[in-house]
């Protein structure tokens, strides 16, 4: 199976599905078609052609090859007077014009396409299977070498599910994986890919998507789990996630590495008191942070918590600030900040909440910028640069 499958595959569900809307209709197919195109670009052709043809082609080559199809289809019609199926069209391009097909074989699409999904899919959850992710793991890479971009990977694992196993039984166990699987089917965006890599563990690798993006959809899906019930032989049990969460080309360029920091991230996450979710950093870290111990008035501008507070900085970087607070925020918050970098001088930002870790009767709030321009750049950049040359002054090198 190609890279391009994995890549491509909402988009081939959406053809899947024009398809099985006008079996018999391809003038009302074609208008969905253009109309899918229009709204997803080239890289549906692909995607068309993968489908009918299970041929790969680069989105160039597929898309003029369609638009040969579509020519040859009209050009059927008109030679033999009578409707001439796309299907057909098909066939006889393929066959007769470039004469990529040797030996064609007919067989129902819907046929062709369960058994496809048997073979890639889990048969307990219905999620991807371990050998599809890593299939799908490799594409998304190649794609981003090839195209640019980023992709995130959360890696999520249910907490004390041994525990659950030995006091309900194995049955309570399918089911809690089952309703896992649902849950996350229906809060994740289409384009993000979903398995089950084995036991317990769930792996999802969100396309296009930075780490902040990803924290702020592993932490929807956190909190779904969290509320949710289930029953079992009269009795009622919920389940917690532990996830971890790691990006590329940021904390790893292959897809072992990538996995393996998702992993360690996860199980940050289950030191850390389990059902949260913890970012993978490097040990380097992408911005330097500095002290910086100044006043800070912060406003939440998340709907729901709508809350402003006055407290203390702790640490400042060019990418984000650390603040002490005494309650909570939620990961994914969109804040306002207002800063005092020096006497008399205030900055405005806008950050999103990125980090929350709990010490005693505190929380600290790890916020990132969202955008630093101008002048506001300018004062962090400079407040970083004289807080080192100070700390070098008092602490010269031997």
């Amino acid at each position: 199976m190609s890279a391009i499958i994995q890549t491509d595959q909402p988009l081939k569900n959406f053809v899947l599905q024009c398809l099985n809307q006008h079996p018999r209709d391809d003038g009302a197919f074609l208008r969905d078609l253009d109309c899918l195109v229009e709204k997803e670009g080239d890289a549906v052709y692909p995607a068309l052609l993968k489908l009918l043809t299970h041929l790969d082609f680069e989105q160039g080559e597929a898309k003029k090859k369609w638009l040969d199809i579509v020519a040859h289809h009209e050009k059927l019609n008109a030679c033999l007077g009578r409707p001439v199926s796309l299907q057909t069209a098909i066939c006889d391009y393929f066959s007769s014009v470039i004469r990529t097909f040797q030996i064609p074989k007919v067989v129902e699409m819907e046929v062709f396409e369960q058994t496809a999904r048997s073979s890639h899919s889990d048969p307990l959850t219905d999620l991807f299977n371990r050998g599809y992710f890593d299939e799908a793991l490799a594409g998304e890479i190649n794609r981003c070498r090839r195209y640019g971009g980023e992709f995130s990977l959360l890696f999520l694992d249910i907490d004390n599910f041994k525990k659950l196993n030995d006091s309900l039984g194995h049955q309570a166990g399918d089911l809690a994986l089952k309703r896992l699987a649902k849950a996350i089917v229906s809060l994740k965006r289409i384009e993000d890919i979903a398995c089950r890599y084995g036991g317990e563990e769930i792996v999802l690798i969100l396309p296009q998507t930075s780490k902040i993006k990803g924290l702020i959809i592993a932490e929807r899906i956190r909190q779904k789990i969290e509320e949710m019930s289930m029953e079992f032989e009269g009795r009622t049990f919920g389940i917690t996630l532990s996830g971890g969460l790691s990006s590329f080309p940021l904390d790893a360029r292959e897809g072992k590495d990538l996995v393996g920091n998702a992993d360690k991230a996860m199980y940050g996450a289950k030191a850390k008191g389990k059902n949260n979710i913890s970012v993978f950093y490097p040990d380097k870290r992408q911005f330097l942070r500095v002290d910086f111990f100044n006043e800070i008035r912060v406003r939440n501008l998340s709907p729901k918590r709508k809350i402003e507070l006055s407290t203390k900085t702790k640490n400042l970087s060019y990418g984000g600030i650390l603040f002490e607070s005494k309650g909570p925020f939620n990961i994914g918050d969109d804040l306002s900040l207002h800063i005092t970098i020096s006497p008399g001088k205030t900055l405005d930002l806008a950050g999103l909440v990125v980090r929350v870790e709990a010490f005693n009767s505190t929380y600290d709030i790890g916020v990132s910028f969202l955008e630093l321009i101008g002048e506001v750049s300018h004062e962090i950049s400079r407040y970083i640069a004289d807080f080192l040359t100070s700390h070098s002054r008092q602490n010269p090198a031997p």
